[in-house]
């Protein structure tokens, strides 16, 4: 009796997550990268240049409703600025992170393709950073995207995300916030047809 209750029990977390867990994917793309410093005396803001570089992401979706899915990602992000000094030399600054990103994904099903948004806070870890910025902060993230529909084990997917600072990577003389543009391609790998198997039929 015990051992049909754990197969039952076990059949039923099975099903369970097989309806929660849509599927996970990988992405990578390139990051534009710009600073912002801010100083008290006297005060103003100083605008910094544009750094491209990359990032690259894990993440797994989850949630079967139609309209509404919880995306979450690992990431590894590479970004920073270029600062024009007084003789017109430049200098770059260039950061790495490690992220735990954590989105809310609204999403419309139609025939081809699966458009999307995303929003949702960033919890950063700086690993090598030659401003000295501070190891943990927050950012925010505002994201759009298009999942295109397939009927094998791999759809491809291509999104663009506004990553400003929420608090400050650096406090001092100046303070400083990061902002940054990342473009993404990457494949999803859907988990049992990923709740989109055939396309809707519409009358």
């Amino acid at each position: 009796m015990k051992r049909a209750l754990l197969i039952l029990f076990l059949l039923i977390s099975v099903s369970s997550f097989a309806q929660f867990f849509q599927g996970w994917g990988i992405m990578a793309g390139g990051t534009l990268g710009r600073q912002y410093w801010y100083y008290d005396e006297p005060i103003g803001k100083e605008k910094q240049k544009y750094l491209l570089r990359w990032n690259g992401e894990v993440f797994a979706e989850f949630g079967h409703h139609p309209t509404f899915r919880w995306v979450t990602e690992l990431q590894y992000n590479a970004k920073g600025t270029k600062r024009e000094e007084v003789d017109g030399s430049t200098t770059k600054y260039l950061n790495h992170y490690a992220a735990w990103n954590n989105y809310l994904m609204i999403r419309k099903e139609m025939f081809a393709i699966i458009p999307y948004v995303k929003i949702g806070p960033r919890l950063e870890y700086v690993v090598s950073s030659p401003q000295d910025f501070k190891k943990f902060h927050l950012t925010g993230s505002l994201g759009a995207g298009v999942e295109f529909v397939a009927f094998g084990p791999v759809r491809f997917i291509t999104e663009a995300h506004w990553v400003p600072d929420l608090s400050r990577s650096y406090v001092g003389v100046p303070d400083i916030k990061q902002h940054a543009w990342e473009l993404r391609v990457g494949l999803k790998f859907p988990f049992g047809g990923g709740g989109e198997a055939c396309p809707p039929v519409y009358k």
